[in-house]
């Protein structure tokens, strides 16, 4: 499955380009420039991210199963999907959401003006945080389990 955007709307194709559905979903884009859309297969799910929210939606069917609020932060980027835990990188947090759409944990200011995802496995993550805009970017590494900064 892959997923395409014109503007709004979202197109959800299969492997031989097949419409399996389409939804246009307005998001709230004020003060940023970052969105992404992505397959989750782990969770059975295609994540939008844009602005202060996350969209869940259905992979079969197209159909919203959840919105999660960046609780006061911008969405950045988003982490790989590829395992049973995505991270979402706001501008200022980080927030680990298992494959049953739980929120496992968040982990506040690790920057002040953006993060970028460097390489994880199942016990640390490492990130690039800007400290110090503009320019002032530093690594810093997660506990994978916790969110504790470790350095």
């Amino acid at each position: 499955m892959r997923i395409e955007r014109r503007d709004d709307t979202y197109v959800a194709r299969d492997d031989t380009g097949e419409i399996l559905w389409s939804i246009e979903l307005a998001l709230d884009l004020r003060g940023t420039p970052f969105r992404e859309e992505a397959v989750w297969p782990a969770a059975s799910v295609v994540v939008i991210a844009g602005g202060p929210c996350v969209h869940f939606l259905a992979a079969a069917s197209g159909a919203v199963v959840k919105t999660l609020s960046l609780a006061g932060d911008l969405f950045g980027h988003l982490g790989p999907t590829d395992e049973d835990v995505l991270y979402l990188l706001g501008w200022r947090h980080v927030v680990a959401v298992d494959s049953a759409l739980a929120v496992r944990w968040v982990s506040r200011d690790v920057a002040v003006d953006g993060i970028t995802w460097k390489s994880g496995d199942r016990t640390r993550i490492a990130l690039s945080a800007e400290l110090d805009p503009p320019g002032g970017w530093v690594e810093v590494e997660l506990d994978a389990t916790t969110g504790e900064i470790l350095r």
